[in-house]
């Protein structure tokens, strides 16, 4: 391991200071690498190109054959790479720019991805305020993105822009999943408030499991009721049987009272009777 970073720190050096060379002597030395190691090293060659010249890196990255999916994913890492660099050295509105005047494809929508999740590290309001302006050309992957790294930072604001765009079923799903499981980290209440809020549906199911998860380490009957709530059968199940293992563990007298208290049908409370704690405790995250 520390033989291959101290590879990759040489490369990127020398991405930076004489690209064309290492460049070219990656074609020669890398040919018969594996696929992982030939990856990580020709990135390392970017990530410098990409520091001292954004626009010739991106340029020779976009001329890097595609004929395969190996091929494919290998270009888009690369044009990501410096995409992410550039704009961590302050070059947003090169990189963005340079972007805009791509033609329309896959490769460019997920460097519009990378341009907003970098974007949004540091400037959430304009990375967003960018994604509104696009309108319906901004896909599904593009606004998770966004909300996904503005969840780490703020998720009761990223939440609050979540239900002011009156979000698709598959936005919603990805995205409430992540605010969730970011908010829930250090702010409980604030997070159920704002589940409460929102209607019932299917693709909310995702964020539900997220804070179960966090709520049954303090609150078993309320992780229950949480765990009731899931709209999926199977999903329902078997969050139930989790909380249900963990709760009968810690304190059995009160799972036993929940039980004699609940609407469970006969198999149902056999099920959740003989439910058993899931390997690591409660620590399920």
């Amino acid at each position: 391991r520390d033989s291959e970073q101290a590879r990759r720190n040489i490369l990127e050096i020398w991405g930076r200071n004489d690209p064309q060379a290492a460049l070219k002597w990656s074609q020669l030395a890398l040919a018969d690498e594996p696929m992982r190691a030939r990856r990580s090293q020709l990135l390392a060659i970017y990530r410098g190109f990409g520091r001292g010249q954004p626009a010739a890196a991106f340029n020779s990255a976009l001329a890097l054959p595609s004929d395969n999916r190996s091929d494919q994913r290998l270009r888009n890492d690369a044009l990501e790479e410096i995409i992410e660099t550039e704009i961590k050295n302050g070059g947003l509105l090169a990189a963005r720019q340079r972007i805009e005047l791509m033609q329309d494809d896959p490769t460019k929508n997920n460097l519009v991805r990378e341009l907003v999740d970098e974007w949004a590290s540091y400037d959430p309001e304009g990375a967003a305020s960018y994604v509104q302006a696009m309108g319906d050309t901004a896909s599904t992957s593009v606004k998770t993105a966004l909300l996904g790294e503005w969840a780490e930072n703020d998720p009761a604001a990223a939440a609050a822009w979540l239900v002011a765009q009156d979000p698709d079923k598959e936005v919603l799903a990805r995205a409430s999943t992540e605010i969730i499981r970011q908010w829930t980290r250090f702010d409980m209440a604030a997070s159920a408030e704002w589940l409460n809020s929102m209607s019932s549906s299917p693709e909310l199911d995702r964020a539900v499991i997220s804070y179960t998860f966090q709520a049954a380490r303090e609150d078993p009957a309320s992780a229950m009721t949480w765990a009731e709530s899931i709209n999926n059968d199977r999903m329902r199940t078997h969050m139930m049987e989790r909380v249900a293992g963990s709760w009968k563990a810690d304190d059995p007298e009160s799972f036993k009272n929940y039980l004699n208290r609940s609407e469970l049908n006969e198999a149902q409370r056999s099920l959740l009777e003989n439910a058993r704690e899931f390997p690591g405790g409660r620590r399920w995250r």
